[in-house]
């Protein structure tokens, strides 16, 4: 658009120029409608429609290094059961009955002595490795048939009997219910793993942004004040409390089990990542003080404290205060001893 403007500038106010700023115009006009093109692009990326697709997209991603170590380990055994295959149903050293007998599928008599169809099978099918590995692909996948349709499955069998049935079934059941569900559960199970990372993720962003935070408590604030003043009547308690306070709150056990059981109070809580299996039981949680009320204060350091899943400093955080209470404890009893052992020296003495 720069270089339409100069040139239409430097044309002048002639028809030239007149055409020059009109296609500058065009393009300034073009250029903005790409640019809500692609906002509205954007906001469709976000809309809950696509999110099952985004999820696939990224899901994909994320399970690309199983796959890359599955592909290898899918590899490694189809080359180990195609050395094997080759072994047992390829063509013996020296033999070339291809040479002197028509393909397989060509022959109609199983009891031809001298051109054995599974034979014939096996040096057309198991005759390389790499010709082993590709047939015992396809048959993981249940494709036995040869080139014309017939299956060469039936032509092992009628040849080698039963020790072909009992070694052909065991590999399927091995290859179905071991290989085929191992590699499909180390797919699945880092693909989930990554997904439910990026959502746990996505969420704790979402849950611990300031915005997002301080509106949550800022409406929880109000849904509270305002169930506190429509229930606060029945609370003389509470409302002998609240003449004290300026602009606050001050909530007994019983209003405090009333407010939480609120339903709209419940989903902001959850929202803010706190726990509410058992709103009863938390009003120890909000009383630090045990002098059975909730302040406004309390209540939102409280908030504060409860948030998100425990951590390992919170564990370590207790085990710190229990030591320090431990050893207060002890200084007691040490000097409550040494009291009671003064008080008795003296007494005994005197």
């Amino acid at each position: 658009e720069l270089s339409l403007s100069l040139a239409a500038r430097g044309a002048g106010e002639g028809s030239a120029g007149s055409k020059i700023t009109d296609m500058a115009r065009s393009a300034v006009l073009l250029r903005a409608l790409r640019v809500i093109r692609v906002v509205r692009l954007m906001k469709l990326l976000h809309s809950p429609l696509l999110r099952d697709l985004a999820n696939m997209l990224v899901g994909f991603l994320i399970g690309i290094p199983a796959l890359l170590w599955v592909v290898i380990l899918f590899a490694s055994v189809l080359y180990l059961l195609g050395l094997i295959f080759r072994l047992m149903l390829g063509p013996a050293p020296g033999q070339n009955m291809l040479a002197d007998c028509p393909f397989g599928d060509d022959i109609t008599d199983f009891n031809d002595r001298k051109c054995k169809v599974h034979y014939i099978y096996g040096e057309e099918f198991f005759g390389s490795v790499t010709g082993s590995m590709f047939t015992v692909f396809r048959f993981m996948l249940g494709d036995y048939s040869t080139r014309a349709g017939k299956s060469m499955i039936v032509a092992f069998s009628y040849g080698y009997g039963w020790g072909f049935d009992c070694f052909f079934v065991t590999f399927m059941v091995i290859v179905i219910f071991g290989l085929f569900n191992i590699i499909t559960a180390i797919f699945v199970d880092s693909t989930i793993s990554g997904l439910k990372h990026n959502d746990i993720k996505r969420k704790y962003a979402r849950q611990y942004e300031k915005r997002f935070v301080r509106g949550k408590l800022q409406q929880l604030m109000r849904r509270v004040q305002q169930l506190h003043q429509e229930k606060g009547h029945s609370y003389k308690r509470a409302q002998e409390e609240d003449d004290e306070l300026e602009g606050g709150f001050c909530l007994v056990e019983d209003e405090f089990t009333d407010i939480m059981d609120d339903g709209y109070v419940r989903e902001i809580m959850e929202d803010l990542d706190i726990d509410m299996f058992n709103p009863a039981g938390m009003f120890d949680s909000f009383d630090p003080d045990c002098d059975g009320k909730v302040t406004t204060t309390e209540f939102v350091h409280a908030i504060i404290k409860l948030r998100g899943d425990p951590q390992k400093n919170d564990i370590i955080a207790c085990f710190v205060a229990l030591r320090s209470l431990q050893a207060k404890f002890d200084n007691l009893s040490l000097f409550i001893k040494t009291q009671f052992e003064r008080k008795s020296n003296g007494s005994y003495y005197g």
